[in-house]
């Protein structure tokens, strides 16, 4: 948290509640969150107008009239929250300090202040998030240095996608979890994926079937979507609260699947914790090799 669906939610938010205000007023009191950054103050956007809000794989790009964009990366517990003008109050990312609550919160670090009295809030519990601010004309090139592959919200090529396949034999999780083969997937959603596509997150990426190849990449756009629709997935202290039985896995250990009945089991799988069913998800066999090294 948050991943592609939670950041595009707020790009959305930001679209609808901010674009066309000028900044009259803006407050970093966390410097440390300008990590990388070409400009270390975000003072020079006082007086500017935001453009536009526009996002590459989980990085916000908010462009302003006076030739300066805003990149920031949420990471692991980034939040953005709106006070329009009037009494609006909506919030994406991170869940902790509750978008509900009352604002700024003790992990507020930032501060914008717009020219009609709408408020916007960036809070990070856990300080991991970043901000870069710089020329419009150099945010192009400062994406590329991510090297994010394609995003996983449009149409993608099943066919070059499937070859990254074939080389890699790492789990299919690590691979999915890879920036650079498919750009906004996170962990809440590779768990997702995977169970749509009924493998289990440990298996080889070059172990899989043409098939299952296909299925998994033909479930990433809808999983996101989904994710997108309601406004980022509810997880609350690592605990799912599912809306249509999404997530169908992922926060829910312990949990009967929604579509067998079997309790959800929570694994590690390159570090990092991972749902499944294990009935609907069966777990790679052991070949002959690895049972006699078991052995």
């Amino acid at each position: 948290m948050p991943e592609l669906p939670e950041v595009e939610t707020a790009r959305r938010h930001i679209e609808r509640d901010l674009v066309g205000r000028r900044l009259v007023f803006v407050e970093n009191r966390l410097p440390k969150l300008m990590r990388d950054s070409p400009i270390l103050e975000l003072t020079p956007l006082q007086g500017a107008t935001l453009l536009a809000a526009n996002r590459r794989a989980k990085v916000l790009n908010l462009t302003f009239d006076n030739g300066l964009s805003l990149l920031i990366h949420l990471k692991l517990s980034g939040q953005i929250t709106i006070f329009v003008a009037g009494g609006r109050q909506v919030g994406a990312g991170h869940p902790v300090p509750r978008p509900d609550d009352a604002y700024p919160h003790r992990a507020t670090h930032v501060t914008f202040r717009f020219d009609d009295g709408t408020i916007a809030y960036l809070s990070d519990v856990r300080q991991f998030g970043w901000l870069r601010l710089m020329p419009t004309e150099d945010v192009q090139a400062a994406l590329a240095l991510f090297k994010f592959g394609p995003e996983g919200t449009g149409e993608l090529d099943v066919a070059e996608l499937s070859k990254v396949f074939t080389r890699r034999g790492i789990p299919v999780k690590t691979l999915l979890l890879d920036q650079s083969f498919v750009a906004g997937l996170g962990n809440i959603y590779v768990d997702e994926v995977l169970f749509r596509s009924g493998v289990h997150p440990s298996r080889a990426a070059n172990s899989l079937k043409p098939k299952q190849v296909r299925t998994i990449i033909e479930a990433i756009p809808p999983v996101l979507a989904e994710g997108i629709a309601q406004g980022g997935a509810k997880i609350i202290n690592h605990r799912a609260h599912p809306q249509n039985n999404f997530p169908a896995v992922h926060g829910r250990s312990g949990d009967p699947c929604f579509v067998c009945g079997t309790a959800i089991e929570k694994i590690r799988v390159g570090a990092r914790g991972t749902y499944l069913c294990p009935k609907c998800q069966p777990p790679p066999r052991k070949t002959r090799a690895s049972r006699a090294n078991a052995d």
